[in-house]
């Protein structure tokens, strides 16, 4: 009977507990924990290494000393690429709120993977940060979670678009003691009259560049497509750069010239390596989300022994800008800033133009050879009067000229119907001529 009575006390009292519980919790006196991420920031940098320090945040509503413990996770992602985790076990949560810092290092191998998801999404990435805790305080248990999410943009296409805009004019080349067979004086003049830069195929391993130029031809004779060199600087990081003869110009002719007063389409195709990306941003993070940016570029083809460069200084163009981020440094907008255009030491070797035939020798074009028979330079020192006629004996081209007169039945007397009677003959014959050539005289 004792016992029974026990088991019912116990039992009643235990109703009782989870009632007063349940009371407790209906009118906000009990709860289950709550977390959340608080602050994401940068920490240390160094070779390979980014640091990230993660705040989260743990909530314990219960009163009276209740306390507990929670175990936390927790992961970082940019544009739907996982870059870190991290987590802390058997962490304090005494009543109220609290606070717990963890560090930890953004997957270095991964950082080419998101600047190529963030290019693909059209330079912009979601920020997203999730945390769980596993609580437990007395009876109350839960896994509560919460979420950071921000977005950031870039623009770095369009800097790419401004920097080598700065193309755009007319050039005019170097002198050059070369005249055509009709007197032209070989001093080539190009136009460019728009220029478009965009990402073009991205992968995790390498970024295209296309840079499409509208160049106009105003010469009268044909020029050839022009060399292209240049390089991308981020924080004093080459994150592309290339020489003339890495460059592919996109659906043209193998000998590529532009017609005489023709305008035509350029299309640069320049590969970028993804591997030189983790090294640049770990120099903007280091900067507190700030980069000087670089962009610059230089154009040269030669006609004739002229050459053409542009822009016409020995020097190619040249922008700089300033980017800033906001991925985790609280109020910096993210923005590329232009700060001034100029010029920057860059060459173009004879040898690159004339292995990418960005160096024509005009004397070999149709152009040249048309003006050479037009003015008659096939000259072989004969009189060329009717040299299609056959017979040709290098000298008076009359059909079959003997000094005679040639009527059917010459015999030598003067055949002409005005015959006065007397002998004419060898009338007809000229005095003996030695025939020199001189065109123009």
């Amino acid at each position: 009977m004792n016992r029974k009575r026990a088991g019912k006390i116990a039992g009643v009292a235990l109703v009782a507990l989870l009632a007063v519980v349940a009371l407790l919790f209906a009118v906000g006196v009990l709860g289950v924990p709550g977390a959340g991420v608080e602050n994401n920031e940068w920490g240390e940098v160094d070779d390979e290494r980014i640091e990230v320090i993660t705040t989260v945040g743990l909530n314990n509503p219960n009163p009276f000393g209740l306390g507990g413990e929670a175990n936390v996770s927790y992961d970082i992602e940019l544009q739907e690429v996982h870059l870190a985790e991290g987590d802390g076990t058997n962490l304090e949560m005494p009543s109220g709120s609290s606070s717990h810092e963890f560090r930890t290092d953004l997957f270095y191998d991964r950082i080419a993977s998101w600047w190529y998801s963030h290019l693909a999404n059209d330079e912009v990435s979601e920020v997203r940060v999730d945390a769980t805790a596993d609580a437990s305080v007395g009876p109350i248990s839960g896994s509560p979670s919460g979420s950071y999410e921000d977005s950031v943009d870039t623009a770095i296409e369009e800097a790419l678009d401004r920097g080598f805009s700065e193309f755009e004019g007319s050039y005019s080349g170097t002198d050059a003691d070369l005249r055509a067979p009709d007197g032209t004086a070989i001093e080539p003049t190009v136009d460019v009259e728009s220029v478009n830069t965009e990402w073009g195929e991205v992968t995790e391993a390498q970024t295209e560049i296309l840079v499409s130029m509208d160049i106009h031809n105003p010469n009268v004779y044909p020029i050839p497509t022009p060399a292209f060199t240049g390089y991308v600087e981020m924080n004093e990081i080459q994150v592309a750069d290339w020489n003339a003869g890495e460059v592919e110009v996109l659906d043209v002719g193998d000998d590529a010239l532009i017609a005489p007063g023709e305008t035509e389409e350029r299309t640069f195709r320049i590969e970028m390596d993804n591997e030189n990306v983790p090294e640049w941003f770990a120099t903007h993070v280091d900067r507190d989300e700030q980069s000087d940016v670089e962009i610059a570029g230089k154009l040269a083809l030669e006609v004739g022994g002229s050459e053409v460069t542009i822009p016409q200084e020995e020097s190619g163009v040249a922008c700089e800008f300033f980017l800033t981020t906001s991925i985790f440094v609280d109020d910096q907008e993210n923005d590329m800033e232009l700060e001034e255009c100029g010029t920057a030491p860059l060459e173009i070797a004879q040898s690159e133009l004339e292995s990418i035939s960005a160096k024509i020798d005009i004397t070999d074009t149709d152009w040249w050879l048309d003006l050479e028979n037009d003015n008659g330079n096939d000259d072989d020192g004969a009189d060329d009067i009717g040299d299609d006629l056959p017979g040709d004996d290098g000298g008076d081209d009359s059909p079959d000229d003997d000094g005679a007169d040639d009527s059917p039945d010459d015999d030598g007397a003067d055949d002409s119907p005005d015959d006065d009677g007397a002998d004419d003959s060898g009338d007809d014959i000229l005095p003996s001529v030695h025939h020199n050539h001189f065109y123009g005289l």
